[in-house]
């Protein structure tokens, strides 16, 4: 069995944006762009870039917060969390760099006969989760928690009618993903046409995952949870993942 090997695609950056105290936005544009095709929510690519601290090339995965059809340019969204090669690259980026990638991978698509969406992240899933708010017909219903570090954290939201966006402030000292994980196991939320959707901290994710199947009585095709990070361990990859 072969594995179809990704194209790789080379880009600019071209403007570096804080849209939150920790959260870098990164336009990255070009002409080596120009075959790369992102339509879904979710997707997202493997980042290749440079670490200023040690000049080693790392790759990380980022979702695709906005794909422009009529130009080759995308955005990423980094969490500026300091300690690590991508973290370092991002806060040290400036307009002109090079950098390429791979992907996109992944996709999110509504389930069908679902009348109530629960959708749940950190900060590293903040912007999977918003693709997928921003891609709901509106008139869907549903809640959406957001765990960031306080009030000055939130961003703008384009969301769909009948969806309620839940910022959930951790308070200081308190680990990443456990506000998270006690908000959406205190979630109401209806007893039938439910599906739901979580990333994050992997342990967090694990707890979130277990509520999904074993509290609200969800199968796997309507529940969806990704640890896309891991407390102490560089490039977590979950194995309960699908993608």
């Amino acid at each position: 069995m072969f594995r179809t090997r990704r194209a790789r695609h080379t880009a600019t950056v071209k403007a570096v944006s804080l849209i939150a105290p920790r959260m870098a936005r990164i336009t990255l544009s070009g002409p080596g762009m120009a075959a790369f095709r992102c339509d879904q929510p979710t997707q997202w690519v493997k980042l290749f870039v440079t670490d200023p601290l040690d000049g080693r090339s790392v790759g990380r995965a980022y979702t695709v917060r906005h794909h422009s059809p009529t130009e080759p340019r995308i955005d990423v969204d980094v969490v500026l969390h300091g300690n690590g090669p991508a973290a370092r690259w991002a806060e040290a980026a400036r307009p002109g760099q090079e950098v390429s990638f791979g992907g996109p991978k992944g996709s999110f698509r509504p389930v069908p006969e679902t009348d109530y969406y629960l959708l749940a992240g950190d900060e590293s899933a903040q912007p999977a989760v918003l693709t997928i708010v921003e891609s709901l017909p509106s008139g869907w219903r549903g809640a959406v928690y957001l765990e960031v570090e306080g009030p000055e954290a939130e961003v703008e939201v384009d969301q769909a009618a009948g969806l309620d966006i839940v910022w959930v402030h951790r308070d200081a000292g308190r680990a990443k993903g456990e506000a998270l994980r006690d908000a959406v196991l205190k979630a109401s939320v209806p007893a039938t046409g439910v599906a739901a959707w979580a990333a994050g901290e992997s342990g967090a994710i694990r707890t979130i995952r277990r509520h999904f199947t074993e509290t609200l009585g969800l199968n796997r095709d309507r529940a969806y949870a990704k640890g896309y990070w891991k407390r102490d361990e560089a490039d977590h990859r979950d194995p309960l993942a699908s993608d």
